[in-house]
């Protein structure tokens, strides 16, 4: 019965998007153009270069390399790096493609989806630094995202086997690997491109239908999509709270995030709760530090 009234409900929503998108068509052009510009722009070029070298990296064997100079497992560690500097969804694709290489168990995996939630530093003292009259507060802001996962990650995280033999495959020519990589990068970006728009989409004519008070506003838009509700902050005078929503914004992802997250694990033993329980947890730390640091 519940499966029942849950299909009956997105069927809903899918027929009302549909008949809203033939009356507003003009609209609805105009604004997938200039957020596909948007995307192309800041997101396309840091996630496919990241997303393609992770690839190439795991295929010539670098996390068993790694883990011999070392001299213990460095799996958990390449994901949480790389990570950092891909942003989000990276973590759960990083985490699928070593569980599927056998580099991680389950249990790691299940782990690491819950702290290598990571925005894109790039994107955070780029483009996100113009909503600020000076760049300390995108540090701060960047600073409380990353130690609250690394907090999360002392608390959660699993004790690896640090004496144990990573699997190594043999190395596929190049020739094979690259458009292998390139394959992969563009099929996850476009699952994140794709399901971005649709709740775009969504948050579009919640404003057009909707007039909402500008803090809900702005809320409303960057829980259907961050990249959204980040640069409509622009509208909120007051640096502080405009700094504490787009924290939340990033931290708790979004539901086009949360989306992209369950379709890329879905064909995995991960369990999407333990995503969804690192962002409830991500958001209260990392509000908390970044108050506490303008208070210092």
């Amino acid at each position: 019965m519940k499966k029942i009234k849950k299909t009956n409900f997105i069927l809903i929503i899918l027929i009302t998007i549909t008949i809203l998108s033939l009356l507003n068509s003009t609209l609805v052009t105009k604004q997938i153009l200039s957020y596909t510009k948007l995307f192309i722009e800041k997101l396309f070029p840091s996630s496919f270069l990241f997303f393609t070298l992770s690839s190439l990296l795991i295929d010539y064997n670098a996390i068993q390399i790694l883990s011999k100079l070392l001299k213990r497992n460095s799996s958990s560690f390449y994901v949480v790096m790389m990570s950092l500097i891909s942003g989000f969804p990276s973590g759960s694709k990083y985490t699928k493609d070593l569980l599927d290489k056998h580099l991680i168990t389950e249990t790691t995996a299940n782990s690491l989806i819950k702290y290598t939630h990571f925005p894109n530093p790039i994107f955070i003292l780029g483009p996100v630094s113009l909503l600020f009259p000076s760049k300390t507060y995108n540090y701060k802001i960047l600073f409380s995202l990353i130690l609250s996962n690394l907090i999360i990650a002392i608390i959660s995280r699993t004790k690896e086997n640090n004496k144990i033999t990573l699997p190594s495959s043999p190395t596929p020519s190049f020739s094979k690997a690259l458009p292998r990589a390139i394959t992969n990068s563009i099929k996850t970006i476009i699952l994140i491109y794709g399901t971005s728009i649709f709740f775009f989409l969504i948050s579009l004519f919640i404003n057009q239908y909707l007039k909402l008070p500008l803090l809900e506003y702005v809320i409303i838009n960057g829980i259907f999509d961050l990249t959204n509700g980040t640069f409509l902050t622009s509208l909120i005078s007051n640096n502080t709270l405009r700094a504490i929503i787009i924290i939340f914004f990033f931290s708790i992802g979004g539901i086009s995030v949360h989306m992209q997250t369950k379709s890329i694990i879905s064909d995995t033993k991960i369990n999407y709760k333990n995503f969804l329980l690192g962002r409830i947890y991500q958001t209260l730390i990392s509000i908390s530090i970044f108050l506490w640091i303008i208070n210092i």
